[in-house]
């Protein structure tokens, strides 16, 4: 090689560097789960900020059963708390934890979403940093344990 032709690749492995960290950080394809005649789809995670050791948890729930579903806790190896939550603008940080448990009537969907239900998993053991994945335990009333892996993005 020539020193020109050295000078004019030394962009490329910069370049495939960043194009190969780029796929690797977007948005992984979130894992659908079944449960009885319950359907999980589109889990994910909010990852954290810095050293933030808190994030939540969404994912959309349907209930194709013939009888009304009942998502009572979650919990997860990978946090102290997991909270179930529901918007409340009297409370503080605009959410309150929820202890009866969220709904799903049958033939219904519910979506644990940003600005809405979600979870909230404080007290990580490591800050979800992009791309990282937590194991969370959804416990219903009756599909029993369902066991949810969320990705951390940026959503």
């Amino acid at each position: 090689m020539t020193p020109d032709s050295i000078t004019e690749r030394r962009w490329l492995m910069p370049a495939v560097l960043l194009a190969w960290r780029l796929i690797m950080s977007g948005p992984a394809v979130a894992q659908d789960v079944q449960a009885g005649g319950l359907h999980l789809t589109g889990g994910w995670a909010k990852a954290a900020d810095n050293d933030q050791r808190l994030s939540f948890g969404f994912v959309t729930i349907r209930n194709r059963g013939t009888e009304t579903e009942r998502l009572l806790s979650a919990t997860s190896p990978g946090a102290a708390v997991v909270e179930l939550r529901e918007p409340d603008p009297s409370a503080s940080g605009g959410a309150r934890a929820v202890t009866e448990g969220f709904v799903i009537p049958a033939g219904d969907v519910v979506a644990l979403e940003p600005g809405g239900r979600h979870l909230l998993m404080r007290d990580l053991q490591v800050p979800l940093a992009l791309g990282d994945e937590i194991r969370v335990t959804l416990r219903f009333e009756r599909a029993g344990a369902v066991v949810l892996p969320l990705r951390a993005h940026w959503h």
